[in-house]
């Protein structure tokens, strides 16, 4: 028996004694009033007895108080919980009573009542916290009270991740169809299922993505390794899709990563959902043309990496911000138009040499580019010194062979972006041949604030590259120099040191890598 407990059981056996006593010289008093005999010899016992028993009440009250005293001053009980319920000797009968019930916000916890207070928060904001777990530490958290046992299946984010085998992550087939079957939740924010498809089936996979577009998914990434050559994206429920599109329509951003789909999928895709804006499709064997045309398509991004059958890009939609390729561009057929919103383009391809084909149709966003990153060639030079990029403040382009030509050329397209902030140059040197000696004309560079320089071997052409935007660039804030593991017979230590030696404009940070 606790202290408290004691103090309570003492109080009332103190209390009933009290009242057994009044009641005794009660019926004394009236025996005596109703005859002229004294009664001092009846009322002498009973007095003698309370005073008795109120001595062993006492005593015993004294014992739980020395008690508990003893046990206040032991280590573990220096600091009590801030929520336990704390007895008082001092409180009454009356306050003893208030003491706290235990209740679904409480818990008892060593014989003590402990107060719950994540109970005491409403179910949403309960399930956005289980939410943000790990799936498996989700479902643990059933185990700590009933009102916590179904909380997790109404979780909004399902992520099955078997590819960076974390321990809490589900990948097991049979797992995934458990907690898609328990599911109880009307939507799911994000569904991603990223796994090694050499034990998956088909059909399996048919299931889970349909299990998700009809919860009303709005984030969807599916990755398998390596790629079902049998299973193409939507394939098997594109009929019912057309029929019930109440789950699909509320899709926000796709991304297809090592998964076949074809290009009328996607075009059904982006035509009937009102608000997908982010698609990104990667390494399909099936895609062949892809056309993304419609003002009313509300997509924003768009990503197309190593799809080495398609032959063919349209796109024509006022709403698109961005598109980035990567991929081979011989072929390929780009046609641009109708974009007034695109100011962010990347093109880059392994194989990129006939880039006239592709810069062709990217000139008519020149006026309104803000980032753009491409692989460069002598042909890309001829057509920046026709246009100017009024608004471009980020360039990122990718050298094969640093040369005279791409000095010149770089040099031209510095000059046609006059509001230009940061400049990154990736060198991959394909060759020896530096070219006759040509002077490159000078600019100025009022706007440049950062460049990287990657790749570098500290031949004369990259110092004179690297020196010619020192002396150009008047607001330059940073340079860095990101060295390779090798060079062609020259010394990179010493020429990175004459330009660690090179006098710099005050404020100019120089970072050699």
């Amino acid at each position: 028996m606790g202290w408290a407990d004691g103090h309570l059981y003492v109080s009332i056996c103190r209390f009933a004694l009290d009242c057994s006593y009044m009641q005794l010289l009660s019926q004394s008093h009236h025996r005596r009033s109703n005859s002229t005999a004294t009664v001092t010899s009846e009322t002498q016992p009973i007095l003698s007895q309370h005073k008795l028993l109120r001595l062993v009440i006492t005593v015993l009250h004294s014992i739980f108080t020395v008690n508990y005293c003893i046990k206040s001053l032991s280590p573990a009980t220096t600091a009590p919980h801030p929520y336990r319920w704390k007895a008082n000797p001092s409180q009454s009968f009356a306050e003893m009573r208030k003491r706290p019930r235990i209740t679904p916000a409480t818990r008892e916890v060593k014989g003590e009542i402990v107060e719950d207070l994540m109970s005491l928060l409403p179910d949403d904001i309960l399930i956005n916290i289980i939410s943000r777990l790990p799936l498996k530490e989700a479902a643990k958290t059933s185990v700590l009270s009933s009102r916590w046992k179904y909380l997790w299946t109404f979780t909004t984010v399902l992520d099955f991740d078997g590819i960076t085998e974390s321990p809490n992550c589900i990948s097991d087939p049979t797992c995934i169809d458990k907690v898609l079957q328990l599911h109880r939740g009307s939507s799911i924010n994000k569904f991603r299922l990223c796994l090694y498809s050499k034990d998956l089936h088909e059909s399996e996979i048919t299931n889970w993505v349909y299990s998700a577009l009809s919860k009303r998914v709005q984030i969807f990434e599916l990755e398998l390794w390596p790629r079902l050559k049998n299973y193409t994206f939507l394939e098997n429920c594109y009929n019912n899709l057309k029929s019930e599109l109440s789950g699909v329509k509320y899709l926000r951003s796709l991304r297809l990563f090592s998964v076949n789909v074809t290009g009328e999928i996607l075009e059904f895709i982006l035509h009937n959902c009102p608000l997908l804006d982010q698609l990104s499709v990667v390494r399909s064997e099936t895609l062949v043309s892809l056309k993304v045309v419609g003002s009313a398509i509300q997509l924003k991004h768009l990503r197309i990496s190593t799809c080495y059958r398609l032959n063919e890009i349209k796109i024509s939609t006022p709403n698109l911000l961005s598109f980035k390729y990567f991929g081979p561009g011989q072929e390929l057929k780009l046609h641009i138009e109708n974009a007034p919103q695109l100011v962010d383009i990347s093109f880059r391809g392994v194989m990129l040499t006939r880039v006239r084909n592709v810069v062709g149709p990217i000139t008519s966003c020149f006026p309104q580019l803000k980032t753009l990153e491409l692989d460069s060639c002598d042909e890309l030079y001829a057509q920046f010194s026709e246009h100017e990029l009024p608004n471009l403040t980020h360039l990122h382009l990718r050298v094969a062979t640093l040369n005279r030509e791409s000095l010149l050329g770089l040099a031209s397209i510095m000059k046609a972006c006059p509001f230009l902030q940061t400049l990154i140059v990736q060198f991959d040197y394909n060759g020896y041949k530096v070219g006759r000696r040509r002077k490159v004309p000078r600019h100025s560079h009022q706007h440049l604030k950062l460049v990287e320089l990657h790749g570098f071997l500290g031949r004369p052409i990259d110092l004179e590259l690297a020196f010619y935007i020192l002396e150009n660039a008047t607001t330059l804030e940073k340079m860095v120099v990101n060295r390779t593991n090798y060079s062609f017979g020259c010394g990179n230590a010493k020429d990175c040191t004459k330009l660690r030696e090179a006098k710099l404009r005050q404020g100019v940070e120089l970072l050699v890598l």
